[in-house]
């Protein structure tokens, strides 16, 4: 059964969530890529699939470096299932690099719970997170889950509360140095025009509405699961937990306030939800509610590409 198969993270499991990532990589090529078949667009297309699975492969390294979930597969599985089933999200350039640049700022945030290099950490943090505001600026909100984390791990002081901004500002400093050089300053105004949108119509949509129906149920179940759990547990977790409940709130957020509004700014989630529902899995003795769980998921992932 599925739940058994990803139970431990192994070699094989590894190779089955690329096979499964490529799968919806390609069917979400074929319904969304209008562009014509030719060797330079196929290479282009196999290259980008490769910045996916690079996106897997450090989400697997920051979960297990920082111990977010126990020793299987399953944050990577519903991630897989998750970005399956927003099938903009594939193709999506920018916030594809965004998010994948946002990694190596998680990286820093989430082992900021060790006593080692804080200044570094805080100071990558913010740089990463800058970097990536410089390719889809909304990004740059996520600046707000340095500081929580410097609440929640108890590192509060003046230095700790500058070096985020140095290193949130220095990229966008020499960004904007560049650009004055060239007289071009207005690539980096418009760069950090916030054009907010609450406009929700687009997500009436079947295949986007049952799938977001699905996930904000088994999310709120979730949370309201695991959080009591947790509280009787060791303090580094909890407080993990807490980082990650934030990161859920801030990605939620910039979903609600950005314009675009057509499934790809889902991609901000992946990494909190699978976080969450791999520890929402995790507490559960019973091995049929967890394989009927992921079967759905499986099931909402596949159905939308016939809605």
């Amino acid at each position: 059964m599925i739940a058994n198969f990803f139970n431990k993270t192994k070699p094989v499991t590894i190779f089955n969530l690329v096979v499964l990532l490529f799968i919806f990589y390609l069917s979400s090529s074929l319904m969304v890529n209008t562009e014509e078949f030719s060797i330079y667009n196929f290479l282009k297309m196999i290259l980008f699939f490769g910045w996916h699975i690079l996106f897997l492969m450090i989400v697997n390294f920051i979960v297990k470096k920082n111990k977010l979930t126990q020793d299987n597969s399953y944050a990577l599985l519903l991630i897989v299932l998750m970005l399956g089933t927003f099938r903009e999200a594939f193709l999506s350039t920018n916030i594809v690099f965004s998010n994948l640049i946002l990694l190596l700022s998680y990286r820093r945030i989430y082992s900021l719970k060790s006593e080692i290099n804080t200044s570094a950490k805080l100071f990558d943090a913010g740089l990463w997170i800058g970097v990536s505001s410089l390719i889809y600026s909304w990004s740059i909100f996520f600046i707000v889950l340095v500081y929580v984390s410097i609440i929640i791990y108890k590192k509060i002081n003046l230095k700790n509360s500058l070096i985020p901004l140095v290193g949130l500002i220095t990229p966008l400093f020499l960004f904007f140095t560049y650009v004055f050089c060239f007289d071009n300053v207005v690539v980096f105004y418009d760069k950090f025009k916030y054009d907010l949108s609450l406009v929700f119509t687009s997500y009436n949509a079947l295949h986007l509405l049952l799938p977001i129906t699905f996930i904000v149920t088994i999310l709120l179940w979730s949370v309201f699961s695991v959080t009591p759990k947790l509280v009787l547990v060791g303090n580094k977790l909890k407080l993990s937990w807490q980082v990650i409940i934030n990161h859920l709130l801030i990605a939620l957020t910039i979903i609600v306030l950005s314009p675009i509004k057509n499934g790809s700014e889902f991609y901000f989630l992946l990494f909190p939800l699978g976080v969450v529902f791999a520890n929402f899995l995790q507490i559960s003795s019973s091995k049929t509610f967890k394989n009927m769980v992921l079967y759905l998921f499986l099931l909402v992932s596949i159905s939308s590409y016939f809605l």
